[in-house]
């Protein structure tokens, strides 16, 4: 059943304009560092917060997919992440964006880089 609800999660998110997908990890990775390099620690932890309610709805639906692709698909979740870390810089951030900000880090410590992870995990 919770590979059923994954697949209804993406088919929703798809719905609210929001695709989760990839092939390349590795490239997703670097789009991040990419995407989070010209931030400073306090430009992250003061950015606005979202008000798009569509953006908002899909936050919590990528939310609740992160949470179960963890438990059966975890190859998967650093795709979920980065999408929740895109839609945070792009959108602001949601009651959602520290639990992908603390998955990232994790995966970055896990990887090798232990003081990069730390320092989305602080």
């Amino acid at each position: 059943r919770l590979a059923e609800s994954i697949e209804q999660g993406h088919d929703i998110l798809s719905k609210l304009g929001v695709e989760v997908h990839g092939t390349n990890l590795e490239a997703r990775v670097q789009e991040t560092k990419d995407l989070l390099a010209p931030y400073a620690d306090d430009e992250l932890l003061n950015s606005k917060q979202m008000i798009d309610p569509t953006m908002i709805m899909a936050m919590k639906f990528l939310g609740k997919l992160e949470f179960g692709m963890t438990l059966i698909m975890p190859k998967s979740v650093p795709y979920v992440t980065f999408k929740i870390i895109q839609l945070s810089l792009t959108h602001g951030m949601s009651p959602v964006s520290p639990v992908a900000f603390a998955y990232y880090g994790s995966y970055l410590a896990k990887q090798g880089n232990i003081s990069e992870g730390y320092h989305y995990v602080k």
